[in-house]
């Protein structure tokens, strides 16, 4: 029997394609240690990508870094009874996801200056829109949570790591979310050397979430290569090395803060 195919969704090209070389990287791996799993054919990222994957026949599709992109896309999957892994964002059942809940990242950053003790927390946003929306929801969570808008306190710097040196300012302590997994990350220590910066992370950083998804397909594939539709996204859910929920988010997973130099020093190894 011929082996399945699986389609990889990676950003080739654009801001986001330091989610693609995490995904890319850690796809490589699982093809080393699993060659006859399947084959894996990877498509750039687009705005019309979910129609040519259905209509590619694949066994399943693993990938996706933008939210909004990937709610688009999942009823296109569903409509053709493709399973859907997502490693790095959420978009809701029937979609496996291995990331952490988006919509708790604004409470958990104003939580952190809280605890730090400030009264006041100042915004520098780039103007991506996900990173404005960010913002907003921030500036609401602040304000609920009693701290100003000013420069007198902490810092929040939204936006990509290797952007970090454009909004960063002041001396106060800054807040900033991160990702070890991604090569940006190096960017972002760089930058933030001679500061007091404290990243929000989740506690599994991007490529070790892609590993764990593409491990989980691969090992489901190579016990029955026939698995397709449900039956084959419950036997990923099953060789999941994290537990996920009936809505098929990880369980318990979230967003961390440490110290910048206290998150894993180097980029983790493919």
């Amino acid at each position: 029997m011929a082996r399945p195919t699986v389609a990889v969704v990676a950003p080739l090209t654009g801001p986001r394609t330091d989610w693609g070389a995490a995904l890319l990287g850690r796809l490589e791996r699982v093809r080393r240690a699993s060659p006859d799993a399947a084959e894996w054919h990877v498509y750039d990222e687009t705005p019309e990508v979910a129609r040519a994957v259905a209509c590619a026949g694949h066994a399943a599709v693993v990938g996706h870094s933008d939210a909004e992109g990937a709610r688009r896309a999942l009823p296109v999957y569903r409509a053709a009874g493709l399973p859907c892994l997502l490693p790095f964002v959420r978009a809701g059942e029937p979609a496996l996801s291995w990331a952490p809940d988006g919509d708790a990242l604004a409470r958990r950053i104003v939580e952190a200056a809280t605890a730090l003790g400030v009264t006041a927390l100042a915004v520098a946003q780039d103007q991506e829109p996900r990173w404005t929306a960010l913002g907003h929801a921030v500036v609401e969570e602040a304000g609920r949570a009693g701290l100003t808008p000013g420069p007198s306190g902490a810092l929040a710097v939204l936006a990509p790591q290797d952007r970090f040196a454009r909004f960063a300012r002041g001396t106060g302590p800054v807040l900033t979310p991160t990702d070890c997994g991604l090569v940006s990350f190096a960017h972002l220590r760089q930058a933030a050397s001679h500061r007091e910066v404290w990243a929000v992370h989740p506690q599994m950083c991007a490529v070790r979430r892609a590993g764990a998804a593409l491990t989980a397909l691969a090992q489901a594939l190579s016990e029955n290569s026939a698995l397709r539709a449900g039956a084959l996204r419950d036997a990923v859910r099953a060789h999941s090395g994290s537990l996920l929920t009936a809505g098929g988010a990880p369980l318990g997973d979230g967003w961390l803060v440490s110290r910048l130099p206290w998150t894993c020093p180097t980029r983790p190894p493919l």
